[in-house]
């Protein structure tokens, strides 16, 4: 269900390895649109991040976002950001958009360069043209490029009904392994990679959408983590063409808004840990009742970067102690004779002692595709989730010979 103009696709271009593989994708609007985005505050930045900041820090209308998977181009240098610009350029010319108002993302393995020449760019780019529509096979084609080591198609919509009209949303992500994404907008000075494109056609203004953006991925994609590293490429791009007709939304059709973008951002991340690498559980770790909302997602996302926790839960071993001992050292002070914890909705701690709950009750319970774990500190009000999954084998397979 994409929104009013726009389109999307994807081709095997020759960039991935593997061949055959859908490696290029293009999503982009008849008409300009206003644009936000999130990217890495890694210190080491993909050349594609720092075009799309740059861009973006200038505040112009954008028509689309071509992206790619089988090369991060990172740790590439001069030459790297020049790759990127050019790779925008070949769709602005392709399109006859003016220079700048096409933004890249490309994701894969580290320190290698596109190495795609521009007659062969140029030949993809127009097959790429020929091959972008509006159907479901065009939404996944376009999502198939940027996958990496992901198992499945990760993408979300939603219908906003407004009294002028329909308003759409849609959006994907990929991202399976090295996800721990810690991201910020292009203004501030400043988690394979985790990948998000957002399209709408609800017409918002490039400041007001940087804001919802923002506080939406502070409670989904930077609530979300498969093992901890946080990848040189995250980005996060939204564009809005105000193609529903619905005009400028007032203040309660833009608060309808954005509790649907919300929950679309929310799916897509927690898709993520649902498809981490090697995964066979998914997880969500609810930080109850701490002093400062701080507190809570610090404490949450320690126990959820917990390599223990993680390897106890792919167990099914009702371990509270690794859950315990995580919060210890998150950095965050509480009062031990006032926590409680929940295992699979098991309470095996409470008021600062074990209880004497069943093992094999727990077991069956943590044997489950889902898993709750809930800590509660009964000091405050404040409340924080974090989205994770188990370190099983195959994590370390895959890792152990991602460049090969």
């Amino acid at each position: 269900m994409l929104p009013n103009g726009f389109k999307v696709g994807g081709i095997h271009s020759g960039i991935a390895k593997k061949d055959k593989k859908k490696d290029l994708a293009l999503f982009i609007s008849e008409s300009p649109s206003s644009a936000a985005g999130m990217f890495t505050k890694n210190v080491v930045k993909a050349a594609p991040v720092l075009v799309d900041i740059e861009r973006l820090r200038k505040g112009d209308k954008f028509f689309g976002i071509l992206a790619n998977s089988g090369c991060a181009n990172a740790c590439t240098g001069i030459e790297g950001e020049e790759d990127a610009k050019n790779m925008c350029l070949a769709i602005e010319k392709s399109f006859n958009l003016n220079v700048g108002s096409v933004l890249c993302a490309s994701t894969g393995v580290i320190g290698k360069h596109l190495n795609i020449s521009k007659e062969r760019l140029g030949r993809s780019i127009d097959l790429l043209k020929n091959n972008i529509g509006v159907s479901i096979e065009n939404e996944n084609d376009a999502v198939l490029a940027i996958m990496t080591t992901d198992t499945f198609v990760k993408k979300a919509s939603r219908k906003i009904e407004v009294a002028s009209g329909d308003i759409k949303i849609w959006g994907c992500v990929k991202g399976a392994g090295m996800i721990h994404p810690n991201m910020c907008g292009p203004s501030t000075d400043l988690h394979a990679t985790m990948l998000s494109f957002i399209l709408t056609d609800a017409e918002i203004k490039s400041e007001t959408l940087q804001k919802i953006l923002e506080n939406s991925s502070e409670k989904s994609f930077n609530c979300v983590s498969v093992d901890g590293d946080t990848s040189t490429n995250d980005t996060i791009i939204v564009l809005a063409n105000g193609q529903s007709g619905t005009g400028e939304l007032s203040q309660s059709n833009l608060e309808k808004f954005e509790f649907f973008f919300d929950e679309l951002t929310l799916e897509l991340a927690q898709s993520i840990a649902k498809d981490g690498e090697g995964a066979t559980k998914f997880i969500e770790v609810e930080v109850k009742n701490t002093k400062t909302k701080i507190d809570a997602k610090l404490v949450a996302s320690t126990i959820a970067t917990s390599p223990l926790f993680k390897t106890a839960i792919f167990g099914a071993d009702a371990n509270w102690g690794r859950i315990l001992a995580a919060a210890g050292r998150s950095g965050v002070i509480f009062d031990l004779n006032k926590v409680d914890i929940y295992i699979g909705g098991i309470q095996t701690f409470k008021n600062g002692k074990v209880l004497n709950f069943f093992e094999e009750e727990a077991k069956e319970s943590l044997s489950k595709k889902e898993v709750k774990i809930v800590i509660d500190f009964n000091i405050g009000k404040e409340n924080s989730r974090y989205y994770t999954c188990d370190f099983s084998y195959d994590y370390v397979k895959i890792n152990s010979s991602y460049r090969s």
